[in-house]
């Protein structure tokens, strides 16, 4: 079912198609001015520690056909309803000083663009199936064009791991979007430097405490949990207009393969090191496939909470691994150990800033969120098994042979 011609969204795309109008106008350009949430069913605050959601559809939020992909999610105390803003801020880009940012879109935190690092100011963004997620902009006329950056993550929730991610912009949403053409005032910025420095003006990274050299990161004192290299999705940045991956970086891939579901991760063991439940627990130790949890961490000082990394250790239960701890004297009572979900290996950090001109008297604009099924594995036909036992068994002993 088509949104409705005379609806909200309509009116951009019918103004896209004024050429004349457009042209006659005195030359423009536009600012962010609010998430405009006709095509969301915005979720309440919930009590603090629990997770409230405002869910996207692919048109009016009132319509009975209405579909989704995703959602947004917030939970309080960092984050409270709608899930996102539009901060108004005069800022320099960080890895390029020609640059000077007008604002961003963020979370709906507290914090603000230049707030520091874990004051929440990512728009968690929740995948829920493949296929895409329109977010949809308010925009307002002013006489030059403006950057806004975006502090963006995307979480998958799919419940099947995935091969990769567009971001597009455009116009509408639903079966009514459409790209923006490279006259329509409307790019990816082209200007700004995504961290890490040397990243390009957009760049990806599963979080940083999993994947990361600390040397190169002044908001961490440790290595990443599993490698010391950043780990991500590379990006075809050749279209103004769109953010597309092309493959993985690093070592994510070779550790658990395609990008994994909120439901397929492993478990972690966690220690709150700075006992405050607002900023993100250590990661100290994982729950391999074989059913052993690996430290690859230890505590170094209970009162500043310094860990430090150390060669993998094995055991066999997670009452050993917490023991382990407590035999380097530490006090129970002031040290806890929990286990769950290391949920940011489904997690995906993408960085990047949006430049807007003359939207041609657009009065909002879509930034569109996409995800793709990683292939299947292909099953082995009838007998294919004991074809391989075979092969495996011919080239054994050939092997012995030499």
């Amino acid at each position: 079912m088509k949104i409705n011609k005379s609806g909200p969204f309509a009116k951009t795309v019918a103004m896209l198609s004024v050429g004349v109008i457009a042209a006659a106008a005195p030359a423009t350009a536009a600012t962010i001015d609010s998430w405009n949430t006709t095509n969301v069913m915005v979720g309440i605050t919930p009590a603090d520690g629990d997770t409230g959601k405002s869910v996207v559809y692919d048109r009016d939020a009132t319509d009975p056909a209405r579909e989704t992909n995703g959602q947004i999610l917030f939970t309080p105390p960092e984050a409270v309803a709608p899930g996102i803003k539009v901060v108004q801020e005069t800022y320099d880009d960080s890895g390029k000083s020609t640059l000077e940012l007008d604002g961003c879109i963020m979370t709906s935190s507290a914090a603000t663009c230049t707030s520091p690092f874990q004051s929440g100011k990512r728009i968690k963004q929740q995948m829920t199936d493949v296929g895409p997620v329109d977010l949809v902009f308010n925009v307002g006329d002013v006489t030059e064009i403006n950057s806004y950056q975006v502090f963006h993550r995307l979480i998958n929730a799919t419940g099947q791991a995935l091969s990769g991610f567009s971001i597009e912009l455009g116009f509408g949403v639903g079966d009514d979007f459409q790209r923006a053409g490279t006259d329509s005032g409307l790019s990816f910025s082209q200007l700004f430097s995504a961290q890490p420095s040397g990243s390009g003006i957009a760049s990806t990274q599963f979080p940083f405490g999993l994947f990361g050299d600390a040397a190169s990161n002044p908001n961490f004192t440790l290595d990443g949990f599993f490698a010391s290299e950043r780990s991500g999705l590379t990006l075809d940045l050749s279209d103004p207009t769109e953010i597309a991956s092309t493959g993985f970086f690093g070592s994510y891939g070779a550790l658990f393969g395609p990008w994994l579901s909120g439901n397929m991760v492993p478990q972690g063991a966690f220690w709150d090191n700075d006992n405050d439940p607002l900023t993100d627990a250590l990661l100290m130790a994982w729950l391999k496939e074989d059913g052993t949890w690996e430290a690859r961490r230890e505590i170094l000082d209970l009162g500043t909470g310094a860990a430090g990394s150390i060669t993998p250790v094995a055991f066999s239960a997670f009452d050993d691994l917490v023991a382990s701890f407590l035999g380097n004297g530490f006090d129970p009572s002031q040290m806890v150990i929990t286990a769950g979900s290391i949920e940011d290996l489904a997690n995906l950090n993408v960085n990047f800033a949006i430049e807007l001109g003359d939207l041609n008297g657009a009065e909002r604009f879509t930034l569109r969120s996409s995800v793709f099924a990683a292939p299947s594995p292909v099953p082995l036909p009838a007998g294919g098994v004991l074809i391989l036992s075979a092969l495996g068994a011919l080239s054994l002993l050939r092997r012995r042979r030499i």
